[in-house]
């Protein structure tokens, strides 16, 4: 098989559109797939300016045209994004590549490759698009939001509420959740990162960070491992929870119920049936001794006592001061 009908199977079977124009512009080869992306079959285009097929005429073309620029420069010009209009006036997203043509070492002409990246463009509008949506919603989260690189502890996102800004280059999660300079360790503050770093598994534990103010709160670090192709942890999102108002409810709960158990404790202790003696009014306590009332009570309670004396016994006893008193 002949080189040349080769070169022509290659050209024949390309999916992206190419052209050869002259050192005047005009196009003298089109390949199949030209037609679809401009609308012009070869027949239409051969012999007409490029500008009349794929562009529009425009001051443009006199000084800044891509073509004219390798032809004179001698250099390619690659991946080039650039709008071609079709035969219909419809305009598509390309990339356009454009190399000088050569026959014994003297420019000739362009060879124009164009692919259309419309629909790729299009996607990537979408996924921008999605970028943006999934980035207003992660900052909306009143909690603060991360996702971890696995291998460098590196901060690769962060909500609002967790950073406020641009987020420094190379920030780590123990600089700034900790405010250290190297990871968490040791049993009495054990790392969530490193807990799904070494299972796989997502977590909940509890753990203390510092906020933006250097306030350090308790925190409840809920963590979810990323995996590669492969199965393995790449990255870990955390999402944490300040729960500070909580536990210093449940450990005021706590106080209550140890003071009511001791006020219950108290009751019990004078609870039950007393031996009294009738005539003197002592207690008969647990080791078989006699007390008298008042220090049985303040032996099995919180009460002291004060004395005075009551209108009744002081009308018995001091019957003479009783009744000046009454008479004044």
């Amino acid at each position: 098989m002949k080189l040349e009908t080769i070169h022509q199977a290659i050209l024949n079977s390309m999916s992206e559109t190419v052209y050869v124009i002259d050192r005047d512009m005009k196009i003298k080869y089109a390949n199949p797939a030209a037609e679809s992306l401009t609308g012009f079959n070869s027949g239409d285009a051969l012999g007409k300016y490029c500008h009349d097929v794929f562009c529009e005429r425009s001051d443009y073309c006199l000084d800044k045209c891509p073509p004219k620029r390798a032809m004179i420069q001698g250099v390619p010009i690659l991946h080039r994004e650039a709008e071609t209009r079709n035969r219909s006036g419809e305009l598509r997203q390309t990339q356009i590549s454009i190399s000088p043509l050569y026959e014994e070492q003297i420019c000739v002409g362009a060879v124009i490759v164009i692919k259309d990246i419309s629909d790729l463009k299009e996607a990537e509008e979408k996924i921008k698009h999605q970028n943006q949506f999934l980035s207003s919603v992660i900052d909306a989260l009143p909690h603060p939001f991360y996702v971890i690189d696995a291998a460098t502890y590196q901060v690769k996102l962060a909500n609002y509420a967790a950073y406020r800004g641009d987020l420094p280059a190379g920030t780590t999660c123990f600089s700034l959740s900790h405010k250290r300079s190297d990871p968490c360790r040791g049993d009495d503050h054990p790392c969530p990162f490193t807990k799904v770093i070494d299972t796989g598994l997502p977590v909940t534990m509890e753990h203390r960070h510092h906020d933006g103010n250097g306030v350090i709160s308790d925190v409840e670090v809920h963590g979810f491992p990323i995996f590669d192709d492969k199965g393995r942890v790449v990255q870990v999102i955390e999402y944490c929870i300040d729960i500070s108002d909580r536990k210093r409810a449940v450990e005021e709960r706590e106080q209550l119920i140890k003071e009511l158990q001791s006020a219950l404790r108290e009751v019990r202790m004078l609870s039950g049936l007393l031996p009294i003696c009738s005539s003197c009014k002592r207690i008969k306590n647990e080791q078989g001794a006699w007390s008298n009332l008042e220090m049985y009570i303040s032996d099995h309670s919180g009460a002291q006592f004060t004395h005075g004396i009551c209108p009744d016994c002081a009308q018995r006893l001091y019957p003479d001061y009783y009744k000046k008193g009454s008479n004044e």
